[in-house]
Parts: C-alpha cells; sequence; structure tokens
C-alpha cells in the first residue's frame, strides 16, 4: 500500500488536481481506491495492485468503457477523468449516495435496475470500436464465453497447486470444466452488448433516489448481461429475481423460460470458475476460507437442475418472446 506521499504525487500526474486530501476506502482483489478532496471536488483514484497477468489492463478498460459510456449519454456510471498507463491508475469523479442492498430494492427499484443493464448491454459495439480509434483510446474487443472460460476456468485451474487438494475436488473440477466447454461449444451465439461484468450487491443511491453503477473494470462486450452473476453474487432474495427475470424480459424481449436456460447454464458456468478460484487460493495459502468457499461454490454448481435448461433449449419456441 502506497504512502499518502506517494498517492498525492500520482494525483498531481493528472492536470486539475495538485495537492489533494487523500483517505483510503476500500480494497478488493484488484484494485486499491482512495478518496481525493481538493476545493470543494471529489474523486475517487483506482490503483492496480493485481499481479494476475489477465489483469493488467483492467482499469484501462474501465477508462474507455466508461468514457464511451459517457458519450453515449449514460448518466448512471461515473466519469472516467484520468488514466495513467505508466503507473497504472485511474481517477473518477465521486459518486455521493448511500450503499443500499439488492435485498432492500423495492419492485420499482428492481425494475431501474433492469432497465440500466438494458441500457448499458444494447449501447453500439460497432461504435465503441470507432469511438475509441477516434479518441486514441484502447479499444476491447468482444472475448466470446469459451474464451473466459480458458481464463478464468482452465488456466487458473493450471495454477492449482493440485496435490494439495483432495483427489475428489481435482477430478469434479476436471469434469465439470470439460462439461462446461462442450456446452459452450454447442451454444448458438446470441446478440452482442455491453456488460457490466463485476456487479455490485450494493448499489449507489444519491439523494434524489438514482440508482448508479460503479466498478467497471470487468466490464466487456459479452452475449449475456450477466443475469446469472447477479443470482451468484447479488443478495436477491428468490422472490426478487423472479421479478428481476420477469423485467429483464420485458426490456430485452425474451421469454422468462429462455432467460432461466442462459441463467442455469452460465450459473454452472460461473459457479465453477469461482471453485476454481477459491481452490486456487486455498493451495497457495492455506487459508480455511478459501477451503470453504470452494465446497460451497462446489455445492452450489451440483444443485443447479440443468436439465429442464437444456430441455428448453433444444426447443427454439421457447427461446424468445
Amino acid at each position: 500500500m502506497k504512502s499518502e506521499k506517494e498517492l498525492i504525487k500520482l494525483a498531481r500526474r493528472s492536470s486539475f488536481i495538485k495537492n489533494p486530501k487523500v483517505s483510503f476506502l476500500a480494497e478488493g482483489f484488484g484494485n486499491e481506491n482512495y478518496l481525493l478532496e481538493e476545493s470543494g471536488e471529489r474523486y475517487v483514484l483506482r490503483l492496480k495492485k493485481s499481479t494476475e497477468s489477465q489483469f493488467f489492463d483492467s482499469l484501462e478498460k474501465e477508462n474507455s468503457f466508461l468514457k464511451y459510456f459517457e458519450h453515449q449519454g449514460v448518466d448512471f456510471c461515473p466519469k472516467a477523468l484520468y488514466f495513467d498507463r505508466d503507473e497504472n491508475f485511474l481517477i473518477e469523479n465521486y459518486i455521493e449516495g448511500d450503499l443500499v442492498p439488492q435485498r432492500d430494492f423495492s419492485d420499482d427499484q428492481i425494475d431501474v435496475f433492469a432497465q440500466q443493464l438494458h441500457q448499458l448491454f444494447t449501447l453500439s459495439v460497432p461504435g465503441f470500436a470507432i469511438f475509441c480509434e477516434e479518441n486514441s483510446l484502447k479499444c476491447f474487443d468482444y472475448v466470446d464465453q469459451i474464451e473466459g472460460l480458458r481464463i478464468y476456468g482452465f488456466n487458473r485451474f493450471n495454477e492449482v497447486k493440485k496435490e494439495k487438494l483432495p483427489k475428489e475436488v481435482v477430478n469434479w473440477i476436471e469434469k465439470t470444466l470439460r462439461e462446461n466447454l462442450k456446452y459452450l461449444e454447442s451454444e448458438n451465439e446470441n446478440e452482442l452488448g455491453f456488460t457490466w461484468g463485476d456487479i455490485q450487491s450494493k448499489l449507489i443511491i444519491d439523494s434524489s433516489g438514482k440508482m448508479n453503477f460503479y466498478d467497471f473494470e470487468h466490464a466487456c462486450i459479452s452475449n449475456s448481461f450477466g443475469l446469472s452473476y447477479i443470482k451468484i453474487h447479488g443478495s436477491f432474495a428468490s422472490k426478487q429475481i423472479d421479478f428481476l427475470i420477469e423485467r429483464c424480459a420485458h426490456y430485452f424481449k425474451r421469454s422468462k423460460e429462455s432467460l432461466v436456460v442462459d441463467m442455469n447454464a452460465n450459473e454452472k458456468i460461473v459457479g465453477t470458475n469461482d471453485a476454481v478460484w477459491a481452490a486456487m487460493k486455498w493451495s497457495a495459502t492455506g487459508k480455511r476460507e478459501y477451503e470453504d468457499l470452494m465446497y460451497a461454490r462446489i455445492d452450489l454448481v451440483k444443485n443447479i437442475n440443468t436439465n429442464n435448461s437444456f430441455e428448453i433449449l433444444s426447443n427454439p419456441n421457447l427461446k424468445s418472446s
């Protein structure tokens, strides 16, 4: 963790911050986040800390996506103000408001949540490439789900110290990764769009009631808008998930059944990848928390009912509304 003096030095690399007050905000797996305050203005400095090679440019990705979103009139995301490629940090505006868990959302707020997911997803993908070229920004292309499975599933599993794991766990992961690959290879591609990626379980609600999204380093161009990720990592109750599916079916013009198919199949993929990550961390650190998380994710995947999903998937009459 850098000192206050070092952080001020970084902030001064921008053209608009001179001598800010610095305080720690939060940190995640990939970044440290600091609050900068100067002359009545507040900013967030996001500093890369993860050494995983696939995440080295995630803040640059966040910068490119956020600038495009702003250009397209999206007003519920942070504004990327300054990206420094040499020091790998990003400065954004600070969004005022309260962090509200999804489980506390009203039906109206769930509806807004679905609307905003749809608004992001339906932005022009070709327009993003043009925007990046015109503004000298790094352009990030569509990475298909098979590539994502390779990165977050197979590649991470190769980093697991397998001799430190129970043999039945190693065998289960290998088998399930192969099943997930087989499913993706047989899946028809859907429309491409922008997905939030690391969809947060708490959202910022400001004093006017406006809902704000944040943390876009894992945003991507995808054929999925993240329903399975929301189910796994969010805090919605089961009835709220049902209502969210209903509202997403409305905005995305899909049948509820087809969304459930995609959600269950992708939930298995995400859950398996989560189990791989936890296994990687457990084999490296020996910490009980990662062991518990690994087994929790394995149990989650085992309990997913994919039988009906694949039956519905084979029936084209249930694929769209």
